[in-house]
């Protein structure tokens, strides 16, 4: 399970952000240091390769441009944004 700061709540609603897309970016995004970034066209690749509730989502992180998920040490997430 997913823990989050209060900042990270409070920038994941802000900005229209989902657990599920948080999860998504974790999943299948790049870990670099701290962030774990999704990129538009590493989606584009993810989504012919994934079931019909996964692909919803992922158009959705499409539409963002993009996720940016930074997690502390712990690994709480400390807040997210659009790439």
């Amino acid at each position: 399970m997913i823990e989050f700061t209060t900042h990270g709540l409070k920038r994941m609603n802000q900005r229209g952000i989902t657990k599920e897309m948080i999860e998504l970016t974790i999943q299948y995004g790049e870990y670099q240091k701290d962030k774990i970034i999704l990129k538009s066209r590493d989606i584009k690749k993810l989504i012919t390769r994934v079931s019909k509730e996964i692909k919803a989502q992922l158009m959705k992180l499409l539409d963002k441009g993009g996720l940016v998920v930074v997690l502390s040490d712990d690994c709480v997430v400390i807040t997210v944004y659009n790439r």
